[in-house]
C-alpha cells in the first residue's frame, strides 16, 4: 500500500469573531480514511468545497494535518495488523508501525529523501509554472530539491521526460507564456514524474482544457502510471473521467468520505443518497434517467451540521440523522407564523440540543401540523415526543448519530441507512 491515513483533519484557522477570544475553524478535511494502492488509480469525487484537494495537499504533506496519520510505502499485512491494533487499542503495536512507516515522524533530511517519491500535478497549471523560468529548470527544480539528479544528468533526465510526455527537446528552452494549456499541463506532468515518484497526485488535471486534449492528457496519465507503477490519486469533479480512469472511487462531502470502492460498480450502482444524486447528473444514451435536484446548498463548514452532514439536504434523511433543535425552531417557526397563522403570540424556544418549548399552541393543534408538514419538512421526522405542560409544549427530539464508514457487502458507506 503506498499510501494509508487515518482520522486525518484539517482545520484552518479563521480568526475571532468580535474578539471574543474563541478562535473558529474552517474543518476542511474531517476524519478521513483513505487508502492508495500500488500502481491504481484511485478517483475522488465530489462537489466544490468537499475538501478533495486538500486532502490531496494532505497525502503529499504540502499542507501539515491538523491531526490524524499518514503510512507510506507500508505492505498490505503490516497495514492489517495496524488496523487490527487500531481496534483492539494496541498501544505498542500503534506506535512500532508509526515509528517504521509514519510519514509524519520524518523530519529533515529524512523527509526530504522520502518526497522525491511524491509528485503532483496542481488544479491551474499556468499558476503552478514559474513564469521566470524555462520549461528545462521547471522540471530540473524537483530532482536538484530532493538531490535525485544534478548537473549533467538532470538536464539529460529533462530530455527523457519531454520525451515521455510527447513534446519535441526544443520546448525546453520556452517560457510557460509560449505554451498552450494541453503543452502546459504536459510540462507539470513531466515535473511531477521527474524523481520516479511512487505517490502521485493529480488535481483536476483536466479542467480547462479541451475535450481533444483531455483525451490525449488522461490517456497520457495511464501510460505513466503503468510504466512508474505508482499510486495516483486522480481528483476530479468529473465523474466521467474518474469512471474512465479509475480502479477505486472515493466520494466526498462536506470533508467526510461518504461512499468508496469499485470505481465502475459505485459509479453504475450507487448506494450513498449523496452519490445517487450525483450520479443522476450523469447523461447517458438512450436512458431515460431523472435527476435529483438537492435542496439548500453544502453547509457551512465552520458550523458543520451535527450528525450526518448530507441530513440537510438529503431525500433519505430519518429520525436520527442529525437534526439539531435551532433547525428545528426554524421550521416550526415558519410552519406556525407564516403558514399557519396559529397566532402572534407563538413561540418557539431552544431548551437544550434536543428539547425545545413552543408557546401559544396547544399540543393537539402542533401535532396535527406536525404530521401534515411531515414529507415537505425533513427536519419535523426528528421529533420524538410532544407533550404538553402548563404554559406551554415541550418537545424533544431524537438523538443524532454520527454515521461510520462502514462495509457494507461491496464497498464502504457512511450512512445510517445501512448502519
Amino acid at each position: 500500500m503506498i499510501i494509508a491515513s487515518y482520522n486525518l483533519r484539517k482545520y484552518f484557522p479563521v480568526g475571532s469573531p468580535l474578539g471574543l477570544g474563541r478562535t473558529l475553524e474552517v474543518k476542511a478535511v474531517d476524519g478521513v480514511n483513505v487508502k492508495i494502492p500500488e500502481n491504481s488509480i484511485v478517483g475522488l469525487v465530489g462537489e466544490s468545497g468537499s475538501g478533495k484537494s486538500t486532502l490531496g495537499r494532505l497525502l503529499t504533506l504540502l499542507v501539515k494535518p491538523t491531526s490524524g496519520e499518514i503510512l507510506f510505502d507500508v505492505p498490505s499485512s503490516v497495514v492489517e495488523e495496524y488496523e487490527t491494533a487500531l481496534s483492539s487499542n494496541d498501544t505498542q503495536t500503534i506506535q512500532n508501525i508509526q515509528r517504521q512507516y509514519s510519514l509524519l515522524r520524518k523530519h529533515g533530511t529524512e523527509l526530504k529523501k522520502v518526497k522525491r517519491y511524491f509528485g503532483m500535478v496542481f488544479q491551474d497549471a499556468t499558476a503552478s509554472l514559474d513564469p521566470r523560468m524555462t520549461v528545462k529548470d521547471i522540471i530540473m527544480e524537483p530532482m536538484i530539491e530532493t538531490r535525485f539528479a544534478k548537473g549533467r544528468n538532470a538536464e539529460e533526465r529533462v530530455f527523457e521526460l519531454l520525451k515521455k510526455v510527447k513534446l519535441p527537446d526544443y520546448f525546453a528552452y520556452r517560457y510557460p507564456h509560449e505554451l498552450s494549456g494541453g503543452q502546459k499541463q504536459r510540462v507539470a506532468l513531466a515535473r511531477a514524474i521527474s524523481t520516479n515518484p511512487k505517490f502521485l497526485v493529480l488535481d483536476e488535471p483536466t479542467s480547462a482544457l479541451d475535450v481533444s486534449v483531455q483525451a490525449q492528457i488522461l490517456n497520457l496519465i495511464k501510460e505513466l502510471k503503468a510504466e512508474l507503477k505508482a499510486g495516483v490519486l486522480l481528483i476530479t469533479h468529473n465523474i466521467s473521467v474518474a469512471y474512465y480512469m479509475s480502479d477505486y472511487i472515493y466520494v466526498m462531502y462536506a470533508g467526510k468520505v461518504v461512499e468508496y470502492g469499485d470505481a465502475k460498480k459505485v459509479i453504475k450502482l450507487p448506494k450513498h443518497p449523496y452519490t445517487i444524486s450525483l450520479m443522476s447528473a450523469i447523461p447517458e444514451i438512450n436512458v431515460k434517467k431523472t435527476r435529483i435536484i438537492l435542496k439548500g446548498e453544502t453547509p457551512n463548514l465552520i458550523f458543520p451540521p451535527r450528525g450526518c452532514r448530507f441530513h440537510p439536504r438529503c431525500p433519505m434523511a430519518f429520525e436520527i440523522c442529525g437534526w439539531s433543535a435551532s433547525e428545528v425552531k426554524e421550521d416550526l417557526e415558519f410552519l406556525l407564523q407564516e403558514k399557519y397563522f396559529v397566532g402572534e403570540e407563538t413561540k418557539v424556544e431552544v431548551d437544550d440540543e434536543v428539547t425545545l418549548k413552543v408557546i401559544g399552541v396547544s399540543a393537539e393543534r402542533l401535532q396535527s401540523i406536525i404530521n401534515s408538514e411531515k414529507d415537505s419538512s425533513a427536519s419535523l421526522k426528528s421529533i420524538k415526543e410532544i407533550s404538553p405542560n402548563a404554559n406551554h409544549v415541550l418537545v424533544k427530539l431524537y438523538k443524532g448519530v454520527e454515521p461510520p464508514l462502514k462495509r457494507y457487502e461491496d464497498r464502504e458507506i457512511s450512512c445510517l441507512l445501512f448502519a
